[in-house]
């Protein structure tokens, strides 16, 4: 080794570092590095987990929203603006909601608005069905057949047909009698026009004011 070698060698050593290697940070301790490897571990296994969690859950979501009803929705809702078939638009509070009919009540009366006569509703809220009540067992043709025992003065809005006024005089399985006569009028003989008999599906709504 020459001399000059021999003296920054001998100067280097005095020091404490080696002359011969760049300045590098001091190496992590073993514990620390572990610490940072488990931590690293933990996080990567919550993320994982919850996102899991959230694919069960929308899921769970679509499989209900498969199975749901429009019927079921509309049991949750305080109110609803329906469009019925054949045109014209119902708003209100909902009073009932059976089996195939919703029970409204509007500005212009009550309504009852049969499954088969909701050509929309619009702004539908909620999409989980609501725990089942008593109401749920109402039917159309029970409702309508309660309007007649009242001998309450209805409307009755058809699909594809002009409405018609008056009393309903009977309802069957499958259709209504209606005493036809003016609507601020009582039913009585002489003020009946004629007697219709009009299918249950064929009825987009009845109103009673």
């Amino acid at each position: 080794m020459s001399f000059g070698a021999g003296c920054a060698l001998h100067a280097a050593r005095a020091g404490g570092v080696n002359a011969y290697a760049p300045a590098v940070d001091e190496p992590i301790s073993g514990s620390a590095r572990f610490d940072d490897l488990l931590a690293g571990i933990l996080a990567e296994a919550e993320a994982a987990d919850a996102a899991s969690m959230d694919a069960d859950i929308a899921e769970m979501e679509r499989a209900a929203r498969a199975e749901s009803r429009l019927l079921d929705r509309l049991r949750g809702q305080r109110q609803a603006s329906v469009e019925l078939v054949g045109g014209g638009q119902v708003a209100g509070l909902i009073a009932a909601v059976g089996r195939d009919v919703v029970v409204m009540a509007a500005d212009d009366g009550d309504w009852v608005i049969p499954a088969w006569g909701m050509a929309a509703v619009i702004d539908l809220r909620g999409g989980l069905r609501e725990a089942a009540t008593p109401s749920e067992r109402l039917g159309f043709a029970s409702v309508a057949r309660a309007w007649a025992r009242q001998r309450s003065v209805v409307r009755v809005l058809r699909v594809g047909a002009g409405p018609l006024d008056g009393t309903i005089d009977a309802v069957g399985a499958d259709h209504l009698d209606l005493a036809e006569h003016d609507p601020g009028e009582p039913r009585r003989s002489e003020a009946v026009r004629r007697r219709v008999t009009v299918p249950l599906g064929a009825i987009a709504a009845l109103r009673r004011r």
